[in-house]
């Protein structure tokens, strides 16, 4: 029997204190890791902006929420964090929001659209659960059919050395944590919307593993 996915989206105003009181906190655990961002003027500083990343370890949001400062952001997570009442509480506070994860998830997808129209930043994890290694999965189809919203910049990013951190639960070492992000993805204008979804989940994958190939080669 699948397990009842809570869903309860915060207010605005309260999503953007939980999301002051969490930067405050992180800040500085975050600054002991060695955690550095380049490229971070990449990212539009208004509009709907999806950033894509390569899935590393199940601590990546964190990193990539302060890594996109500024700007706030919210993310896709798997719908397995969201079954709990606390935890789906907690995560709903600190901007994620449930998808299913191998199945389609109208809700989900509908909600991401909206945020992206309202202008809103949005992080993804287009492989759906951590790789622990520098070969990235298959990018899922969500990301190009996202992508097409009217007005939204896609931005690829890569991050590294969050599977150094921590396993699961367990602390494995410390860092440092790298974040980079590239030039927004060139949405495409031939063909079907299918097609052109596809394409932009391809470019996507593809400015992803440009940023993470470097960074993965320089510390193994």
């Amino acid at each position: 029997m699948t397990e009842e996915v809570r869903w309860w989206p915060l207010p605005p105003w309260a999503g953007c204190l939980c999301w002051y009181f969490a930067r405050a906190v992180l800040r500085p655990t975050i600054a002991l890791l060695g955690f550095r961002v380049a490229g971070r003027r990449r990212i539009p500083r208004s509009g709907g902006v999806l950033v894509v990343v390569n899935h590393l370890a199940d601590i990546d949001p964190p990193f990539m929420g302060m890594a996109c400062v500024p700007r706030r952001a919210q993310y896709v997570a798997d719908a397995r964090h969201f079954t709990g009442r606390a935890l789906a509480a907690v995560m709903f506070g600190v901007g994620a929001f449930p998808v299913r994860i191998g199945e389609p998830d109208v809700r989900a997808m509908r909600y991401a659209r909206e945020q992206l129209e309202a202008g809103r930043l949005i992080v993804i994890f287009p492989e759906g659960t951590p790789s622990w290694r520098p070969e990235m999965g298959e990018f899922r189809d969500g990301v190009g059919i996202l992508g097409l919203t009217p007005g939204v910049s896609v931005v690829p990013a890569a991050i590294w050395g969050t599977h150094h951190v921590m396993r699961g639960w367990r602390v494995t070492g410390r860092g440092p944590v790298h974040v980079a992000f590239g030039h927004p993805v060139a949405i495409p204008q031939d063909g079907s919307r299918r097609e052109r979804a596809a394409e932009l989940t391809r470019r996507a994958r593809a400015g992803v593993a440009e940023l993470l190939e470097p960074m993965a080669r320089a510390r193994p």
